[in-house]
């Protein structure tokens, strides 16, 4: 990495500062992303505010992952947010550590303080976003929200721009803007000086007529020379792409998509159902993942032959056909599983990814780099639509210029220069970093005394705790405002021995009251594992100073270790069938009948008839066909079988209480 993006990364392991992460086109922000995606030791969920940028970035989208509407949302200050998540979203957003916001550009600011809303009284914590870290990456020179006059009648109350960093959460909270500036996409100095006067608005003369230079009139490629078109208007778009596939001679071949669970159409990364002839201009919307790396999402080509399921593309004179064959794209989700988040497979998309590509939008040209491109910003109507499309041309030589660049046609907003002038003074270094990795101990420190999660487990058993708000919330409540690190050997002494306390108690009452219910056993197994994980940590901080990588390694082993030392067993055991092995040894015997008559499981006994056998321990042929689900003719059938099972099971357990009687 390099030092800024070493900076970054420091920032994001060892502080829990909010990192808004900018930079230039072409200057690595994806590429960060994916390092941090790979090496990061914190629990992370990726988001993005499109369903394209979500399967770009390798996430979901933000309205999706929290359940949020697409309309405006009006701040709502402490109060809880109208959203019913289930027990499982809940606990994944209880255990999120880093959220990453990618094309943060365009989220909208209502959006960012409802995120920091729910994640606050998910956690029961005050601190900004729960005390979640972000990091933010996008650059605000670029595409920016996208909010009808009829919504900015409603917002524009509460916000001075339709920016993210106008939030009222981001007016509170302390974060950092980092700048990433050293451009890969572009080799020449010349262009690279141009794009930052188009950046920044303050392109001069001279600058304009060396990109007016590029103006050719009437310019038609030739089929063997792919140039890709960026208009500001989609119906411009597929105008081009439609009038040059019809005016191609030959069959078109259509390629439908296999769509498998839940992939939103938002997302769709090309057509469903997509339609190519020979000959015809296409852009690759995927990375090839294979080690020839043959092609990258960007790249233009030519269809060359079509052959059943395979498409061939040629991309320049004098490289080999490139073999296509369709890839899949996946919708990703996240899922709790032992207090680790993990991304699943919610859907796929599985198309041979290439789109017609005379022509595309320049809002779906963010991210990608062309070698060659018609560029037409003569109608652009929005901030940073220029500098997009004009940064998305690797090189000066590749670009022609359908009209020419007028100064109007680069729009910028004063509001983003102002905060980009403003940013400056937030530009950290190594002393500011050490501040910050500072507060951060401190407030793993203030964790380490946060009841908030025994408070929300123990809401069904506090008859079992009467002693619980005296002795440990209220006390927890009074050194929270005292907190310091000398006093933590102390504090962890004390509530380490009010812990164990509550343990031995819970040990003797819980089992009465969960008997009867799978669900409040469910509950039981996480209010016991959080307070063996806390115990963990106090007995360790009760001896040692408190650090931030001890705190870290123990909370993330504790369950584990819990588990391995079975101290949930006494729950297993009230959730367990009765005489489980010989359920099991009659459900295996089911299996095998089953396989010898090439038949059902379930049709010759099912799982709840054994369980029924396994609990009642049937002694005749008459009490056997009495069980529901056996009957005279299942009885007559297996009868002998399964009562040589009963009688060896319960003489093997007899000889066991005979032998352990004999020890004493």
């Amino acid at each position: 990495m390099n030092p800024v993006m070493q900076l970054a990364f420091d920032y994001l392991e060892t502080t829990n500062t909010i990192v808004f992460l900018t930079g230039k086109a072409g200057t690595g922000k994806t590429t960060f992303l994916q390092q941090i995606k790979q090496l990061s030791k914190k629990k992370l969920a990726i988001v993005a505010p499109t369903g394209v940028a979500a399967i770009n970035a390798g996430g979901m989208t933000i309205h999706s992952f929290f359940q949020m509407s697409f309309g405006p949302i009006i701040p709502s200050g402490n109060s809880r947010p109208e959203v019913h998540f289930s027990a499982e979203k809940k606990d994944l957003l209880f255990n999120l550590e880093l959220l990453v916001i990618d094309e943060v550009s365009m989220v909208r600011p209502d959006v960012l303080d409802q995120i920091d809303l729910i994640l606050r009284n998910i956690k029961d914590n005050s601190f900004p976003f729960g005390g979640v870290q972000l990091l933010l990456i996008g650059d605000l020179s670029q595409l920016s929200p996208i909010i009808r006059d009829e919504e900015w009648m409603m917002l524009g109350r509460y916000y001075t721009t339709p920016y993210f960093f106008s939030s009222q959460v981001m007016q509170k909270a302390p974060y950092v803007r980092i700048e990433l500036n050293h451009v890969f996409r572009q080799k020449e100095q010349a262009f690279v000086d141009i794009l930052n006067e188009v950046r920044n608005q303050t392109i001069s003369k001279k600058s304009l007529d060396v990109l007016n230079s590029r103006h050719q009139p009437g310019f038609h490629p030739t089929a063997n020379d792919p140039y890709i078109t960026l208009t500001t208007h989609n119906g411009i778009a597929q105008q081009i792409n439609k009038e040059f596939v019809q005016a191609l001679p030959g069959h078109e071949f259509e390629f439908k998509a296999t769509i498998r669970g839940d992939f939103p159409k938002d997302a769709y990364p090309t057509d469903a159902e997509l339609k190519l002839k020979i000959g015809a201009q296409v852009m690759f919307v995927k990375n090839d993942s294979s080690a020839e790396k043959l092609f990258y999402n960007g790249k233009i080509g030519t269809v060359t032959r079509i052959e059943t399921d395979t498409v061939f593309v040629r991309c320049g004179d004098n490289d080999k056909e490139i073999a296509v064959q369709a890839l899949e794209w996946n919708n990703v989700k996240y899922q709790l599983n032992d207090e680790q988040i993990n991304e699943t497979n919610a859907g796929s998309f599985a198309q041979i990814p290439l789109k017609l590509a005379w022509a595309i939008t320049i809002h779906k040209s963010q991210g990608l780099s062309f070698d060659k491109a018609i560029i037409d910003v003569s109608e652009a109507f929005a901030h940073g639509q220029a500098y997009v499309a004009l940064s998305r041309c690797r090189s000066l030589a590749g670009m022609v210029l359908r009209n020419p660049i007028a100064s109007h046609n680069i729009i910028g907003d004063p509001a983003v220069a102002h905060f980009n002038q403003q940013a400056q003074s937030i530009k950290p270094d190594a002393a500011q970093l050490q501040q910050h990795q500072q507060l951060y101990k401190q407030f793993m420190l203030s964790q380490l005394f946060n009841f908030n999660g025994l408070k929300t487990l123990a809401v069904n058993f506090e008859h079992l705790m009467p002693h619980l708000q005296k002795d440990i919330l209220d006390v927890a409540d009074k050194f929270a405002r005292q907190l310091t690190a000398e006093r933590v050997q102390k504090a962890a002494a004390y509530f380490l021995l009010k812990l164990s306390q509550l343990t031995e108690s819970l040990h003797m009452q819980l089992p009465a009251t969960i008997a009867q219910s799978k669900e409040k056993a469910a509950e039981a197994d996480k209010l016991i594992q959080w307070i063996m994980a806390r115990i963990s940590l106090m007995d360790f901080f009760s001896k040692q100073e408190f650090n931030i990588q001890s705190y870290i390694t123990i909370k993330a082993n504790a369950r584990a270790n819990f588990a391995a030392n079975n101290s949930q067993s006494y729950v297993k055991a009230l959730n367990a069938k009765p005489n489980e092995r010989l359920y099991n040894q009659i459900l295996a015997w089911r299996d095998s009948a089953a396989q010898k008559e090439t038949i059902m499981p379930n049709m010759v006994l099912s799982e709840k008839t054994v369980a029924a056998i396994a609990e009642k321990l049937p002694a005749t042929l008459k009490a056997l066909s009495a069980i529901k689900g056996v009957g005279p003719q299942k009885a007559a059938q297996h009868g002998n079988q399964l009562i040589s099972m009963v009688r060896l099971y319960q003489q093997e357990l007899c000889g066991l209480e005979t032998e352990q009687k004999s020890l004493f």
